[in-house]
């Protein structure tokens, strides 16, 4: 009975923190993307990331991390166009890839992103002279990696530094923090 009780306040709760400012979601693409689930050994694969928001926005701050335990190395694959990080590994969309949404600071940040798994990399946003407008959830940037050995591959949220937290700053200046949809899992297959 009490446990149906907590479960009742839960679901009541649970939506109105979760819609209350902005979320952000991973899906993978590319020729190395075999389903969901899965991911195919030397090809390409796009980890996607989906950012929604329903409230006006200032900032934003968040952390990934790769990692595995018998997954040793992640090859970052360049791009030729100009993407968030000097290598050329995360490309932006939807306003992402320019000062359109995000007008003072939009840029990736490496922490040990090098490729000898675990890896981390960092977003920092920001906007000085508009608010960053509320809108359903799309592609706003993609991390392109190879895994050349088989085994299972983790992706979840993380602290890095100097000053990375998850969070949100909203118009009004109040911090909040975006609800994750990870840990994310994949095996990787030959």
């Amino acid at each position: 009975m009490m446990k149906s009780i907590v479960m009742a306040c839960a679901a009541l709760i649970l939506p109105a923190v979760s819609a209350g400012a902005a979320g952000v979601a991973m899906k993978i693409s590319g020729p190395g993307a075999v389903n969901d689930s899965t991911i195919k050994a030397g090809e390409k694969v796009s980890f996607d990331l989906y950012f929604a928001t329903d409230k006006e926005l200032k900032g934003f701050s968040a952390g990934f991390r790769f990692f595995s335990t018998d997954i040793k190395k992640m090859t970052h694959v360049s791009d030729t166009a100009k993407g968030l990080s000097k290598a050329g590994d995360i490309r932006g969309f939807n306003g992402w890839n320019d000062k359109s949404l995000w007008d003072f600071l939009n840029m990736a940040v490496p922490k040990n992103w090098e490729g000898d798994l675990p890896d981390t990399i960092g977003f920092i946003a920001a906007v000085a002279k508009k608010v960053y407008a509320p809108h359903k959830e799309m592609k706003v940037a993609s991390i392109t990696a190879i895994f050349s050995e088989p085994g299972t591959l983790m992706v979840d949220s993380t602290f890095y530094p100097p000053g990375g937290s998850w969070k949100i700053i909203l118009a009004d200046k109040k911090d909040a923090f975006p609800t994750w949809q990870g840990p994310y899992k994949w095996k990787v297959v030959k």
